[in-house]
């Protein structure tokens, strides 16, 4: 028995790992391993445990139907409250990429609800990005902001008291939080900040080889860049971004990442007056509405810069 819980233990642990780096498929793969050792135990209450960790991974994939009716019947039957925090977590989790934002705000709630009674800084510091994630796409900017100036707080209390122990809260981790941050001040045109935070959150990732993870702050300079009018930087970017969109390693992101990319690309072009690339942007982006005809020249007439919301 437990050289069963060790292994599903050791396995979990080359999950974590894999995560870090936005390499989903095979932390999904080690985290299968995990929670078939734990089955193995005949222990529920671990099982429980092995799945709602696997789940994270899962979700990332999509559209994990299976996995959120599970989460739910873990939530209604465990008396553990880290298993039900992260199956909480979780549950919010799918809900907020399927943009059923409601839904992943009571989740959230549910999760930040249980994290009293952990003291767990890490796992209260997730809640707060998440909640944050969850009111940016809601465009309200300023609260997310709030959110992830605490999640940022508690990585960085944490990690100072952590003496010679590992920081609790990864760099990784806390880089995708300071770019959260970065992205809502530069929706509150609080360009210079913003920039600073995704700039920094960027060389971080990029400096640990997390490149699925790198997208979204490319995507955020393109954006901050765009709104200062520095078009040669904002198409950089904007095309660093859309490269690594197509790479294998960003199998957890979204269509809608390639229409942000599209639009800020084909804008950027547009305001630069180079019409023949803001035409290969924008038809590109059309052939994603075939339902709207002269999509393309609609955004050339109106400037979206103000009001697209990258996180919605």
């Amino acid at each position: 028995m437990s050289e069963l819980k060790a292994a599903a233990e050791a396995a979990r642990s080359e999950a974590l790992a894999l995560l870090e780096k936005g390499e989903f498929s095979p932390a999904l793969a080690a985290y299968d391993r995990a929670f078939e050792a734990a089955n193995a135990t005949n222990d529920p209450a671990f099982a429980d445990w092995m799945f709602v960790c696997r789940a994270a991974a899962a979700a990332e994939l999509g559209p994990a139907d299976k996995e959120l009716v599970e989460l739910k019947c873990v939530l209604l039957r465990t008396l553990d409250p880290g298993t039900s925090f992260r199956a909480a977590y979780t549950a919010a989790r799918i809900y907020e990429i399927r943009r059923n934002y409601a839904r992943a705000a009571s989740y959230n709630a549910r999760a930040r609800s249980l994290v009293t009674r952990l003291s767990d800084p890490l796992l209260a510091g997730a809640a707060e990005n998440q909640a944050g994630s969850i009111l940016a796409a809601d465009s309200r900017f300023a609260e997310a902001a709030s959110s992830y100036r605490r999640c940022l707080d508690l990585a960085d209390l944490s990690n100072a008291t952590a003496s010679q122990t590992p920081a609790l809260f990864s760099p990784a981790w806390r880089a995708i939080c300071q770019d959260n941050l970065g992205y809502s001040l530069i929706a509150l045109d609080q360009v210079s900040e913003g920039l600073a935070l995704v700039h920094e959150s960027f060389e971080t990732l990029e400096a640990l080889g997390a490149r699925a993870y790198s997208i979204v702050p490319l995507g955020d300079l393109c954006f901050g860049y765009l709104r200062s009018d520095r078009y040669a930087e904002a198409r950089y970017f904007g095309e660093a971004a859309l490269e690594r969109l197509a790479e294998p390693e960003a199998a957890g992101e979204t269509a809608a990442s390639e229409k942000n990319l599209l639009y800020l690309l084909g804008e950027t072009c547009h305001l630069a007056g180079d019409d023949g690339g803001a035409r290969v942007y924008f038809d590109r982006l059309a052939s994603l509405y075939p339902e709207f005809r002269n999509l393309r020249a609609y955004l050339e007439v109106f400037d979206f810069r103000n009001v697209i919301n990258l996180r919605s």
